[in-house]
């Protein structure tokens, strides 16, 4: 797809629409998570490594709570959200009439949801392609004293099942993190962090996006391991 957008992030008020969106995209070859309003689009930004960060975020402007102005203007202020883009979409006004840092198009609602996502591809179409970026390094894997010893405490075949994950998860975070995996996930917490979960071993590992480093802070490990 151009600009290779293949996860977006839809931000709708309306649920009829939410789901029209969703359900048509998904069929167009897209992966879609979706919200319902601009304060929940910036909690759900917000609390995932930027690894999970969608390809393009659809925006309505007219919102509950945060409008999507509002919603634009604190992406741009987020260190964090800068790199984020948008394509704004609004029933009521016309497109900007300056450029915006970020904005990649407007898109009129039309009545029909399937019809948005038809015109959304075909702007996509229009646009120029992202230059290639260089392959990222994995992200370095950083363990505390106390979740060091956890580990060293488990049985060897479990351990080692364990450190492979975790080192997984490190080559991930400087990609493209799954938004659905059996043993990985992402914590809505007030810092971003990931879960590991193997053979019943919980790891936690706190994401520095700026750093480029995950670290293990929690290991919660299963009752029965617990004195082998």
């Amino acid at each position: 797809m151009a600009l290779g957008v293949h996860h977006l992030l839809l931000v709708e008020d309306d649920r009829t629409w939410r789901e029209g969106v969703g359900r048509a995209a998904s069929e167009a070859g897209f992966v879609v998570s979706s919200v319902a309003d601009g304060a929940e689009a910036l909690d759900w930004l917000r609390h995932r490594p930027r690894a999970q960060h969608p390809d393009l975020i659809l925006l309505d402007l007219v919102l509950p709570r945060l409008d999507g102005w509002e919603v634009y203007g604190q992406l741009r202020m987020d260190a964090r959200l800068q790199h984020l883009t948008v394509m704004l979409m609004s029933s009521a006004s016309g497109a900007p009439d300056v450029p915006l840092h970020g904005v990649v198009g407007f898109l009129h609602k039309p009545q029909q949801p399937e019809a948005l996502v038809q015109a959304l591809a075909e702007r996509l179409r229009e646009l120029p392609g992202r230059p290639k970026e260089p392959p990222r390094v994995p992200y370095a894997l950083r363990l505390t004293d106390e979740s060091l010893y956890a580990l060293h405490a488990l049985p060897a075949p479990v351990r080692h099942a364990v450190r492979v994950h975790l080192l997984r998860a490190s080559e991930l975070a400087a990609s493209e993190l799954p938004l659905a995996s059996s043993w990985l996930m992402a914590l809505h917490s007030e810092q971003p962090s990931l879960l590991v979960t193997v053979e019943g071993v919980r790891v936690v590992l706190v994401v520095d996006d700026a750093a480029c480093a995950l670290t293990a802070t929690i290991v919660i490990v299963p009752s029965h391991m617990r004195w082998t």
